[in-house]
């Protein structure tokens, strides 16, 4: 009888510690994508004009695009091969706007627009729409952006806009 004990009091030590672990573990894990989430925004957000340049530019819920008044588009447009490997052969950069990053990290592509609103987020969303395979995944709005993902025959993509200051943001993945 006290081997038995002894064996489930082991047993019970072992669930916790591996317990523990996993909380460790998880905690890590969610450390480690919040700081890359971060980075990835501050990437984002470093080649645009946050609006605080004194000529009052900047955007409402009313008027969601931003007044950039910076030097033009310094990244380019990323090419239809690397579109391709994600699912998105053919997808073009909307009208009006100007790319502030282009960045393959962690499998992923990530590409930042300024200047574009609702109506690039809608230009990106009807050609998503149209190619062969997508599928609509995820649909979420607030009353300063909106987040779509869609499925596609060769990855995923990940669409949001700020209704605030009109940033875009394109996160396509395998």
């Amino acid at each position: 009888m006290k081997r038995v004990t002894g064996i489930i009091v082991l047993l019970c030590a072992a669930m916790i510690f591996a317990a523990g672990c996993s909380s460790v573990q998880s905690g890590a894990r969610e450390g480690v994508s919040n700081g890359v989430s971060a980075w990835i925004s501050g990437l984002f957000r470093s080649g645009g004009n946050s609006g605080s340049d004194g000529n009052g530019a900047g955007g409402t819920s009313t008027a969601p695009e931003r007044n950039y008044s910076g030097s033009s588009q310094g990244v380019p447009w990323p090419s239809d091969t690397e579109w391709g490997r994600y699912g998105l052969s053919g997808l073009s950069q909307p009208p009006g706007t100007d790319v502030t990053a282009a960045a393959l990290y962690l499998g992923a592509y990530h590409v930042g627009l300024i200047n574009g609103g609702r109506p690039a987020f809608e230009n990106l969303i009807s050609q998503i729409e149209n190619m062969a395979g997508a599928e609509i995944m995820t649909d979420m709005s607030a009353s300063d952006g909106r987040m779509v993902g869609y499925s596609l025959s060769g990855g995923a993509v990940q669409i949001s806009v700020d209704f605030v200051n009109g940033d875009i943001a394109i996160t396509a993945s395998k």
